[in-house]
């Protein structure tokens, strides 16, 4: 039995290096382990003969080799992990090992987020090194870690991006009447559930109402000031802990980049380029040199 491991798992405080590190601070055996140790521990448990085995054959491995299920694994690196024991050592085994966040690795990632024959495509984009953008499968996982924290708040601002809201939008979105409402450009407000997509309105709805808010009072507020807004850099760092969470590369993750996931989204710039007369076809003919600019109609 071997894990599939990838170029991207031993980049580090990713994968294989974040599970390293996970066993070796969550170790609390009378003997003390080195982060060599618990690589070595976990490479053999994933079916390798040492960590430098691993590392050569994840710089070969292919995007659809299959995954052993979960439970072999965590028993195979229970086993790895007990052949290192020195005798007299005093260790949750069983604790250490289930604690261990195989999801971590790009392979139960595959299996957790995609199991359908389009899985491949994802795999891709995750093996051949750094991301080059958000796309709807880290979406999906985001959505399920979210759901699996049982964090209103960060549902409910997850909710908002995925309604194409701006940052400033959510950031300054405020009761009014009774209803969660943001401003726009023309100085007006609307309100914000309409926003949001149909299957993520009730956790908004819920958010709002264990919040008791008061007309006047931010949607999001700050943490030490509740008559104050949440801040840029608060909500920057929101996502960087969703991104983390969801090992995906912190820079890709911005309620920006999220936005343009949505259908929402790519419909609203399909209709500005027609409004400004911007059709490709028309785009093809306008900045190609030396042709005529007439316009298809």
């Amino acid at each position: 039995m071997r894990v599939p491991v990838y170029p991207q798992d031993l980049i580090r405080n990713h994968g294989f290096k974040s599970l390293a590190k996970q066993l070796l601070q969550q170790w609390h055996g009378s003997t003390p382990i080195s982060l060599a140790d618990a690589q070595k521990a976990l490479a053999q448990g994933l079916g390798y003969k040492s960590f430098y085995d691993l590392n050569e054959a994840s710089k070969a491995c292919h995007p659809d080799k299959p995954v052993p299920p979960e439970a072999d694994v965590r028993q195979a690196i229970g086993s790895a992990i007990k052949a290192t024991l020195q005798p007299g050592d005093e260790l949750n085994l069983e604790r250490l090992v289930n604690d261990l966040s195989l999801t971590n690795l790009v392979a139960f990632k595959r299996v957790q987020v995609s199991p359908d024959a389009g899985h491949s495509a994802f795999l891709l984009k995750l093996v051949g090194g750094a991301q080059s953008g958000l796309i709807k499968e880290h979406v999906q996982t985001l959505e399920k870690i979210l759901a699996e924290s049982g964090s209103l708040r960060d549902r409910a601002l997850f909710a908002c991006m995925l309604g194409a809201l701006r940052a400033s939008e959510i950031l300054s979105a405020r009761m009014k009447h009774g209803a969660a409402v943001y401003g726009v450009k023309s100085r007006d407000t609307k309100n914000v559930i309409d926003a949001i997509p149909d299957r993520h309105r009730s956790v908004f709805e819920q958010y709002i109402k264990t919040s008791k808010l008061s007309d006047g009072e931010y949607i999001f507020r700050a943490a030490n000031a509740l008559g104050r807004p949440l801040s840029t850099d608060a909500l920057r760092k929101i996502c960087v802990s969703w991104a983390l969470k969801a090992n995906i590369d912190e820079g890709l993750l911005t309620p920006h980049s999220l936005r343009k996931t949505t259908d929402d989204y790519a419909d609203l710039m399909r209709k500005i380029s027609e409004r400004m007369g911007h059709h490709s076809a028309n785009s093809s003919w306008a900045y190609a040199p030396k042709l005529p600019t007439t316009r298809i109609h």
